[in-house]
């Protein structure tokens, strides 16, 4: 969910067949089709592609082999519920490694938030290009997910401008 930015309803959905490899044969996406429509236009959810992280996809890959899968299983045949209870469970994890108490708040759409963040202010993704894989028709959907750039970016765009 955090590495290809899908909510908790859309990665019940996702089965092998929903994987392709895109045109430079190296990279892969994956094809929401049961997404979140805030639009009313659309019946069944909305449709939209996704990065699939190359590390993700083999981690998938290895797993559709090992369970038998066939095309059109769901990767996880588990209810809502129990997944964002995988998530609660992480994050009551992540407060013992850590001593962290902030972690207890965490929830499976911050995974999608956090996604978001670091790509858009971390890694300097174009809002258009988060848009896009996100789903978000307007840069009002995606402005939550903006925050302060931080120092590290700051520093870097600003050494590269002559005043």
């Amino acid at each position: 969910m955090g590495d290809c930015d899908l909510r908790v309803t859309e990665i019940l959905g996702v089965t092998p067949s929903d994987i392709s490899r895109m045109d430079d044969g190296r990279h892969y996406e994956l094809e929401i089709t049961n997404g979140k429509d805030t639009t009313g236009n659309y019946d069944g959810g909305k449709q939209r592609e996704t990065w699939l992280p190359v590390e993700v996809e083999a981690t998938i890959n290895r797993y559709v082999r090992e369970a038998g899968l066939e095309d059109d299983n769901p990767l996880i045949q588990r209810s809502k519920r129990t997944v964002q209870y995988w998530v609660e469970n992480a994050a009551d994890r992540a407060v013992e490694e850590t001593g962290n108490d902030d972690y207890r708040r965490v929830s499976t759409h911050d995974l999608r938030r956090c996604w978001a963040n670091h790509l858009l202010v971390e890694e300097n993704v174009s809002p258009r290009i988060m848009m896009a894989l996100g789903g978000w028709l307007s840069y009002d959907a995606i402005e939550p997910y903006l925050a302060a750039p931080i120092e590290a970016n700051i520093i870097e765009s600003m050494s590269a401008v002559e005043l």
